[in-house]
């Protein structure tokens, strides 16, 4: 094995996007973009770390696995190796997974196509000290994704790290346009640039998936990630530490409270925070949760009684499943709250009421990945916010309404059945219910606008259980043309028709401040099809539906006045990281 003076980071960075000896292979538009903005951002000073990069765009199987086979026979005991793939990926009949190159042919894949189990041998036999292999390609078939093994389940060893664009039953999304990268791929270079870094300043590879993985979230890709022999602490880039906080930044907030049980003992217990400002205080040895919302504490700065719902654990009486809380204002300008029960007390100190608003009126609420107090989430929101009280209200109006109206309708048949002193056959007065059911205006508008509003708060009920990505924004609202316009230096450009929002925002001067901007935070995927919610310091912005393409709900702002179209519209002034149908 030859002598290599190479640094001790190496990068084989490899995307195939022309396949013209298989027409049944589509052209992509993505791979040799990825290649080229990961080479530069690995490369960049910014990055911190000496890569060594080394490109192979459009090659046959064999340049390619000639390429391998140097990258890790040449590698060194001290050396850490990224292999990176963007292109499609194919499975044959036996689930086994082929990276396809230029001169792959469907009917020859063994022999015209990259097996894994290749990249699997070399990396079994390679001395290197780290290995992280990254795969920007789907399993898809000739029209639909291939089922098979995860990729990440395909690859082995010591000191391994394998991160894939989606899972096993998945398609990963290719670039919409020239020039532009894949999602995945754009939002990995994202990661290498603004990932958090740990106490070294270094960004990991575990930091990377969780940067990824969050931008990704409810977009139809799920990254699948797998580590072998370590935990997932190898840098793959590194920032310096910062010493002293920017101006404005926001300290860490530490939002857990000080839990005092019956015998005095003290300590601060675990919490979750969600996304629309509640709070749940897991308490510990299963007595309960305290949920309150981040608003009834922030109240008791201007000497409000906060409130908030107590859930015991033990359901001794369906009464005592949950009870109303009303806390006081300690003397030093905290808040207590006395659990039922004899159970103990739990407070949080005025600082931390200041720090709550703070977060509050910035942008930076913190939100648990994965929260489990679903119920908790809905009665606390339901107390406090009356858009959504008036929103979860209809989950049981359309039933009611759809009984109410069968009875008076069966009412009237069997009235007139007693009028007419005749006895009418049970299967003529169903026909006749079924025919009067269908031909009354009234009821059928009734359940057609019933039925939009049982769906919608349904929807926004399952909106709460998701963890979706978090984007901070600024939000201006232009109450002469009737838009809300959001915009963020590192994401993108947003204009949203305040019809976009629920009615009973409508002609209120909150949350929509005129003198804005004010930074607000969009949570969900903000792109045509997806749902998004914005939180603002003064509340939630809830959707009336789904978010529409542009096209077909164009805006026309014409002499300062706004002509809109039936369907809310979210237009992209800046894009966002292409998303696209088409499958890699």
């Amino acid at each position: 094995m030859a002598e290599v003076a190479a640094g001790p980071y190496r990068a084989l960075l490899i995307g195939n996007a022309d396949f013209r000896s298989e027409p049944e292979l589509e052209d992509l538009l993505g791979p040799a973009n990825d290649v080229r903005e990961l080479k530069t951002a690995l490369t960049s000073p910014a990055v911190g770390l000496p890569w060594e990069v080394t490109e192979r765009i459009d090659a046959t199987r064999q340049e390619v696995e000639d390429e391998l086979h140097a990258f890790f026979e040449q590698a060194a005991p001290g050396e850490q190796l990224l292999l990176y793939y963007s292109g499609h990926g194919w499975l044959d009949a036996y689930g086994r997974l082929y990276l396809c190159t230029s001169d792959t042919k469907l009917g020859m894949v063994r022999a015209r196509a990259v097996r894994h189990s290749y990249v699997n041998d070399m990396m079994e036999e390679c001395p290197a000290r780290a290995i992280v292999v990254i795969l920007d390609c789907c399993f898809s078939g000739r029209a639909a994704a291939v089922k098979g093994a995860d990729a990440a389940a395909l690859f082995a060893g010591r000191g391994r790290f394998v991160l894939t664009s989606c899972g096993r039953l998945e398609a990963a999304k290719d670039a919409t346009e020239e020039g532009r990268s894949s999602p995945f791929t754009a939002h990995l270079v994202a990661a290498l640039q603004h990932a958090a870094v740990d106490g070294e300043g270094n960004v990991t590879v575990e930091a990377v998936r969780q940067y990824v993985e969050a931008q990704l979230r409810g977009s139809g890709q799920r990254p699948q990630y797998k580590a072998e022999g370590q935990s997932g602490r190898v840098a793959l880039a590194r920032r310096p530490v910062p010493m002293d906080r920017p101006a404005g930044t926001p300290r860490p907030l530490d939002a857990r409270p000080l839990f005092t049980d019956a015998q005095g003992i003290s300590d601060r217990p675990r919490i979750e925070t969600h996304f629309t400002g509640v709070m749940h205080v897991l308490l510990p040895r299963a007595l309960g949760t305290l949920t309150v919302h981040r608003d009834e504490l922030v109240a008791a700065l201007c000497a409000d009684e906060p409130t908030a719902w107590w859930f015991a654990r033990r359901r001794l009486r369906i009464r005592r499943r949950r009870a109303w809380l009303t806390g006081t204002t300690t003397a030093a300008g905290g808040v207590l709250f006395l659990l039922p029960d004899g159970a103990g007390t739990v407070s949080w100190s005025a600082d931390q009421l200041i720090a709550l608003n703070q977060a509050r009126n910035i942008g930076n609420w913190p939100v648990t990945p994965r929260p489990t107090q679903h119920y908790g989430t809905r009665v606390a929101l339901a107390a406090v916010d009356p858009v959504y009280r008036w929103i979860a209200s209809k989950t049981w109006k359309l039933p009611v309404y759809t009984l109410a109206w069968a009875a008076a309708i069966t009412v009237l048949v069997e009235l007139a059945a007693g009028a007419a002193g005749s006895a009418i056959p049970v299967v003529a007065r169903s026909t006749a219910i079924i025919v009067l059911a269908s031909f009354m205006p009234v009821f059928g508008l009734v359940v057609a606008v019933s039925a939009k509003l049982f769906l919608l708060a349904i929807r926004l009920r399952r909106h709460l259980q998701l963890p979706l990505p978090v984007h901070r924004m600024l939000m201006s609202h232009q109450q002469v043309l009737e838009l809300a316009a959001l915009w963020s230096e590192e994401e993108f450009d947003l204009a949203m028709p305040t019809r976009f929002f629920s009615p009973l925002v409508h002609g209120c001067a909150a949350p929509f401040l005129p003198e804005g901007p004010v930074p607000v935070e969009v949570i969900g995927v903000p792109a045509p099809g997806e749902w998004a919610v914005v939180r603002t310091p003064l509340g939630i912005l809830w959707p009336t539906g789904r978010v529409q393409d542009y096209e077909r709900g164009l805006t026309d702002v014409t002499d300062g006045h706004s002509r809109q179209s039936p369907n809310p519209v979210i237009r992209h002034r800046i894009d966002p990281p292409a998303v696209s149908n088409s499958p890699r």
